[in-house]
C-alpha cells in the first residue's frame, strides 16, 4: 500500500508572523497606488484590495494585476 505523507516544515519566520504579523516588502508596482508585496520571514505573497487594504494573492489577483499593468502602459504611451 502506498501511502501519500505530507511534508511539514517548521519555521521560524511563519511562527513570527502569526503572532507579530507579517513584514511586507514591495516586489512590484503595478500602479502608483497599487503594489505586489512579499513577506521578508515567511515569502508569502500580498497585494492591494479593491478598498486599498492589503490581502493574499491569489492567481486571480495575480492575473487582475497583469491585465491593470497592460492598461496602465497603454494609458501612459497614449499620451
Amino acid at each position: 500500500m502506498d501511502t501519500n505523507h505530507i511534508k511539514t516544515t517548521f519555521s521560524i519566520g511563519k511562527l513570527y508572523c502569526n503572532i507579530f504579523g507579517h513584514r511586507y516588502r514591495v516586489t512590484k508596482q503595478i500602479t502608483s497606488h497599487v503594489n505586489e508585496y512579499q513577506c521578508m520571514l515567511c515569502n508569502c505573497e500580498a497585494t492591494n484590495d479593491d478598498k486599498g487594504g492589503i490581502t493574499s494573492l491569489t492567481p486571480q489577483l495575480k492575473d487582475i494585476n497583469e491585465t491593470l499593468i497592460s492598461f496602465h502602459k497603454k494609458k501612459n504611451h497614449a499620451y
